[in-house]
């Protein structure tokens, strides 16, 4: 019982971590779906706000920015280094920053979205000296959002050519500038966990109660697996405790038989007291000395066992070559056991065929109401009884077929049950080595 209590707990333990894993796996799905739906709706109305920005700047942009290009030019070339802050060139970043907090508070606070965005220029290339005017990892910023993005995605990018002529006459300098400017646009919801955990919460909640009731109700039925273990123990004293106290009769019965004149009441008695021997031998069991099985005590057997029998046709058959191993009293309490069943379930029909060679092979059918398929696995198990209507009205301790498996496992054979069109048929073989 300990061995199947523990097989079902590993069972359930593994089921319940495939459950939470394959759960898991659909909540990151779900979290990931969300994250790229919310995000492709970000970037949808990202792309508006973009373009209403560029709307909102002015077509003197381009020539401000060439300004500060040159600006930018001329103090690396002038003071022979790098400007430590050319993101500070464009002089009117804070104006249309403030531009962009307002666009996207009026587009964005209906959908729910916390957006954070930036328009920079990251590649000012000189195509007339060849050469990369922004320092390594610096941009130049055209406007942004207050608050700042940790994980950026891109809007879009871009890249545009400027070329222009500049004239010093006081100095009659005659300059040619060419620049590929290269920018792009980011954007990122700052809300984004929130607004994904908002709509799979109640996914998560429903999957966490689905495992803690699965839990809950697994718990419980280990509890009441423990009280029915519990109380069959309680049983399982107290019937080995009644057939202790059996001995002490039975033996006294003995003696009062021997004394006895009438060889018919004798005889009776003798095979009541053998039957009454076999019950407890079924359920307080020994190992003891036995002779081994002979063709004569076949023989006496089966025409014993006809004798008791009236109304049981059986057809018997033996072919004894040699016996070095079965105890004539394994054999009786085997035979007894099945036998009894048969007549106890309603067979009026037995057929009994025992070979004894190099293997020892016993095979008993009858025609009573036979044992349902699912329960052959059970019918074994010690003060098992079968659950159905018929079994209710007929007597029985469940230790019968216990005894004769005991005995099978003691010579290292194997039982084999089978149903019948009509009735069950049990066949054991066991291996005859000394």
């Amino acid at each position: 019982m300990n061995r199947k209590k523990n097989i079902t707990i590993t069972a359930f333990a593994f089921s319940l971590l495939v459950l939470i894993v394959l759960q898991g796996y659909y909540i990151y799905n779900s979290y990931r779906l969300e994250e790229k739906e919310l995000n492709r709706k970000a970037k949808a109305l990202a792309e508006k706000i973009q373009e209403r920005m560029e709307d909102a700047q002015t077509e003197a942009r381009e020539d401000r920015l060439v300004q500060d290009f040159q600006k930018l030019k001329r103090e690396i070339i002038i003071q022979k280094e790098e400007i430590t802050h050319p993101e500070k060139l464009y002089r009117s970043e804070t104006f249309y920053s403030k531009k962009l907090e307002e666009m996207i508070k009026k587009s964005a606070d209906s959908s729910g979205f916390r957006i954070a965005m930036k328009n920079e220029i990251y590649s000012v290339f000189d195509e007339m000296q060849k050469k990369e005017l922004l320092p390594a990892k610096r941009s130049i910023i055209l406007y942004q959002t207050v608050e700042k993005m940790k994980k950026p995605m891109v809007v879009y990018e871009g890249k545009w050519t400027s070329r222009q002529t500049s004239k010093d006459t006081s100095l009659n300098l005659n300059e040619k500038n060419a620049y590929l400017v290269k920018s792009r646009s980011t954007f990122q919801v700052l809300n984004l966990q929130y607004l994904i955990l908002k709509k799979i919460i109640p996914l998560i909640i429903i999957s966490l109660l689905i495992v803690i009731l699965i839990i809950i109700l697994f718990r419980n039925s280990i509890r009441n697996l423990n009280r029915q273990e519990k109380k069959i123990a309680q049983l399982h004293t107290t019937i080995d405790s009644i057939a202790h106290e059996l001995n002490t009769p039975i033996t006294t019965l003995k003696f009062s038989i021997a004394r006895s004149s009438d060889p018919e009441s004798k005889a009776l008695l003798e095979r009541q007291i053998r039957r009454l021997e076999n019950i407890v031998a079924s359920i307080h069991t020994h190992d003891a000395e036995d002779v081994l099985l002979e063709k004569k005590d076949l023989e006496e057997y089966f025409a014993e066992i006809k004798k008791q029998h009236h109304a049981i046709r059986f057809n018997s058959s033996i072919e004894f070559y040699e016996n070095k191993r079965l105890a004539l009293n394994d054999f009786r309490q085997m035979m007894d056991n099945l036998i009894d069943n048969s007549v106890k379930y309603g067979a009026d029909e037995i057929e009994i065929a025992v070979i004894m060679d190099s293997n020892i092979e016993i095979k008993i059918s009858d025609n009573g109401i036979g044992i349902p398929d699912e329960q052959h696995r059970n019918i074994f198990e010690k003060y098992y009884r079968i659950s159905r209507e018929a079994n209710k009205h007929t007597n029985g301790l469940g230790v019968g077929l216990f005894l004769v498996k005991r005995i099978v496992d003691k010579y290292r054979g194997h039982i084999e049950v089978r149903s019948r069109e009509k009735g069950v048929s049990f066949k054991i073989t066991m291996p005859d080595e000394a």
